[in-house]
């Protein structure tokens, strides 16, 4: 099968971690393929961000589907233009985020985010009502390091997502553990083995390997979204 990852942004830098995250999860007759963003935002950080980065995405995925790609992976955590990319598109259109949570609420009762930024949660708190999980979430507990800074300290980040994940399970009574960025792939197995040792052991959802099983998963099973839920867009004269 092909999968394309679409980096919604315009920074380079951002593929090779990508494609070594992303790799590392993919069954062998994956065929993976990355793109990022012709004109678009150096990061998704903001709602406007997001806005910046639309074109573009609609862009690539409809590109992907002219190429014969089975599945796209919008690759951020905050799902940028999700909705009108499954409008566009008739092949599955997964969010990390997405993924990430409804995985969350198969292996728990109640499970906590961590957010990168607290400037995340606003955008977390609309995540949570529009995909029906409000009812399923601890809190959301925030590391405060800005996307782009986050590969040039890996031990400051590894130290903030255990301190972080720790405060939730301790004072929230969180039962799993995710978090809004896909850019921490590397540093899970760390956090998870941080935690075992403070005795919680729990499920850590990481969002790259929770979208690329999904984007497989729905391919095997020959299943999109519903065209009722994203019907395709009216041509307009």
């Amino acid at each position: 099968m092909k999968i394309r990852i679409i980096s919604p942004t315009i920074t380079e830098d951002f593929l090779p971690e990508q494609e070594r995250d992303f790799a590392s999860v993919a069954r062998k007759d994956t065929e993976l393929s990355y793109v990022m963003l012709e004109d678009g935002p150096v990061s998704i950080e903001s709602e406007y961000d997001e806005a910046l980065a639309l074109p573009g995405i609609l862009k690539q995925v409809s590109i992907a589907e002219s190429e014969g790609i089975d599945a796209v992976i919008i690759n951020c955590a905050s799902d940028p233009g999700i909705d009108a990319a499954r409008e566009v598109a008739s092949i599955p259109v997964i969010g990390p985020a997405q993924a990430a949570f409804s995985l969350s609420t198969m292996l728990a009762q109640k499970f906590s985010v961590i957010a990168i930024l607290e400037r995340d949660i606003p955008d977390l708190d609309r995540m949570f009502r529009v995909y029906g999980i409000l009812d399923r979430i601890a809190s959301v507990r925030v590391m405060d390091i800005p996307v782009l800074d986050i590969s040039k300290d890996r031990n400051k980040a590894i130290d903030a997502m255990t301190k972080s994940a720790l405060h939730a399970l301790k004072e929230d009574r969180a039962e799993a553990i995710t978090y809004d960025c896909t850019g921490l792939t590397e540093i899970v197995n760390d956090v998870k083995s941080n935690l075992l040792k403070e005795g919680f052991d729990v499920p850590v959802i990481e969002p790259v390997a929770a979208s690329l099983k999904l984007a497989e998963t729905l391919v095997d099973l020959g299943i999109s979204h519903s065209k009722i839920t994203y019907p395709i867009p009216p041509i307009k004269s």
